[in-house]
């Protein structure tokens, strides 16, 4: 069986939508991409910046980058500074993609 699966680069989606596990769960718009995680900015005024691990990303389906987050973890991601790696390394789980940190899964919207 061939894998069909399409897979877009991180630096392709600067500027796209971030969303959780709903809709609801509003993370921003890609902002920066860094070695291990995303950042995302929200807001117009007083803008909330989140670094979100790249381990946490499930899709990408053309218009917003979804994230496995829920509305009460959005906040442990919410910072002014980079993470160390160490911070973010204990929300790797098993399954993800060894690639993850160059590359996301694209499916359809």
């Amino acid at each position: 069986m061939t894998d069909l699966t399409n897979y877009v680069s991180w630096d392709e989606l600067k500027g796209k939508e971030a969303r959780g596990v709903t809709k609801e769960v509003d993370l921003g718009e890609v902002e920066m991409i860094g070695r291990h995680y995303i950042v995302t900015k929200k807001g117009v005024a007083s803008k909330e910046r989140f670094y979100i691990p790249k381990y946490l990303a499930e899709k990408y389906d053309g218009h917003t980058l979804w994230f496995n987050v829920t509305e009460g973890q959005k906040t442990e991601f919410r910072r002014d500074s980079p993470p160390t790696y160490e911070e973010y390394a204990r929300y790797r789980i098993e399954g993800v993609p060894a690639d993850i940190e160059t590359r996301v899964r694209v499916t359809e919207a």
